[in-house]
């Protein structure tokens, strides 16, 4: 548990900062860590990374080397707070951060992979051009951790990326459509593109789901897509997608199906309604409508 007050551990801090000792400052920050978490909480971690931006002013260089500092710690705290820093310092150093945010992607703290795809999220949309490459090669690296990183950092990149961007970050995770480890399915298609991706571009993101594979795991990526809330918004741009998936007879991709379609009855009723009294008496998909109706 904490042990340090607001103010003596911001004292204590700024002041091993000042006199140039980063291991000093790192073990005040260490003294914030909670017993849920094993980090500091993230108003903390995040006040760390102000702190240093104010104490180096406009010295970025020196910004980037305590922020390399931070990252390449053993304290997964402070870990978190070289990521927040680096995400914005991409271009001193494009080779290191990259190396960085790669190690720490697949970190065994699940916490620490998560700021680490929200760092690779802050350079895809200030250096897309740079790291693009890197996505590519991530979204078929050998770790579901990196892989699920590239897909999370895309998804929440596609709100800042032009609709070219988009396209060519969907183009790089469509691998991962196929991709059956739970921790990188657990995080795409309801997430990754139905979260993010189709609230930011909707058109592209159906005809992309629309060009997926019929492999039964693309398919229920597919299907999750349009789980999410965001769906019912384009149900016009999606209503095909939902068309198709509903006369697939394997088990996985019902299953999604089933989740899509029940998601949409409650959130548009009256737009979807039509579409499930016309399932009733089709034998390829009826299940469907069945089902939603018992879940109502």
């Amino acid at each position: 548990m904490a042990t340090r007050s607001k103010s003596a551990w911001r004292d204590g801090f700024v002041t091993a900062i000042r006199r140039g000792e980063l291991a000093e400052a790192i073990s005040v920050l260490d003294s914030l860590k909670t017993a849920h978490a094993g980090t500091p909480r993230q108003a903390d971690k995040l006040a760390a990374a102000k702190m240093l931006e104010r104490h180096f002013g406009d010295s970025t260089g020196a910004l980037y080397e305590a922020g390399v500092a931070f990252a390449r710690s053993e304290s997964a705290g402070a870990q978190e707070v070289g990521l927040v820093l680096l995400g914005h310092l991409f271009g001193h150093g494009p080779a290191e951060v990259t190396a960085i945010i790669l190690s720490l992607a697949d970190s065994e703290n699940w916490e620490v992979r998560e700021w680490a795809a929200s760092a690779l999220r802050r350079v895809i949309s200030e250096n897309f051009a740079a790291i693009y490459p890197t996505v590519l090669a991530w979204a078929e690296h050998s770790s579901p951790n990196v892989r699920r990183a590239a897909a999370v950092a895309s998804g929440s990149a596609a709100g800042s990326c032009t609709r070219n961007e988009c396209r060519l970050l969907l183009e790089a995770l469509t691998p991962l459509l196929e991709d059956d480890d739970p921790y990188v399915r657990k995080n795409l298609g309801a997430f990754a593109i139905g979260d993010s991706f189709l609230k930011a571009q909707p058109a592209l993101v159906a005809a992309w789901l629309g060009r997926a594979s019929s492999h039964p795991r693309a398919r229920w990526n597919v299907a999750m897509a349009l789980s999410a809330a965001e769906a019912a918004k384009h149900f016009g741009l999606l209503s095909e997608l939902l068309h198709e998936l509903a006369a697939d007879d394997r088990t996985v991709v019902r299953r999604a199906t089933h989740k899509a379609a029940l998601s949409m009855a409650r959130r548009i009723p009256e737009e979807i309604a039509p579409v499930l009294e016309a399932w009733k008496d089709d034998p390829e998909r009826s299940h469907v409508y069945f089902h939603v109706m018992k879940k109502l």
